[in-house]
């Protein structure tokens, strides 16, 4: 049971899966839920796709949307992430971590070596 945020009352918590499902599919009610296709399948009308399926077409053939998927970018941010949840508590601070450390890097690479003068020592 849970407690009410205003505190007045009890709200007894039902876990929502189906215990008694014969496969994987019946775990959870599917009624309620907004089901989409996935991103990379949009393209494909739901009629395309199972007479592929029905076909035995080959997926290979097919031009998918490219999305990198682990570049060196996305291990940067990876980093990043990791970096602010230590430092960072709570998903605004963090937020603004990320956003602050973006900018900075940003302003750096616009930086050239020849603005930067060398002072000489006498």
């Amino acid at each position: 049971m849970e407690i009410d945020p205003g505190g007045n009352c009890l709200r007894r918590f039902i876990i929502p899966v189906n215990f008694r499902a014969t496969d994987y599919v019946g775990l959870i009610d599917w009624q309620p839920c907004d089901v989409t296709p996935p991103t990379v399948l949009r393209q494909i009308s739901y009629h395309e796709f199972l007479k592929m399926i029905q076909d035995d077409v080959p997926m290979d053939g097919r031009d998918f949307i490219k999305f990198p998927s682990h570049t060196q970018a996305v291990e940067r941010i990876v980093k990043l992430v990791t970096e602010a949840s230590r430092k960072r508590v709570g998903p605004h601070n963090r937020d603004e971590f990320i956003r602050a450390t973006l900018e900075s890097r940003k302003q750096m690479s616009q930086l050239s070596p020849k603005k930067i003068t060398k002072i000489t020592l006498s």
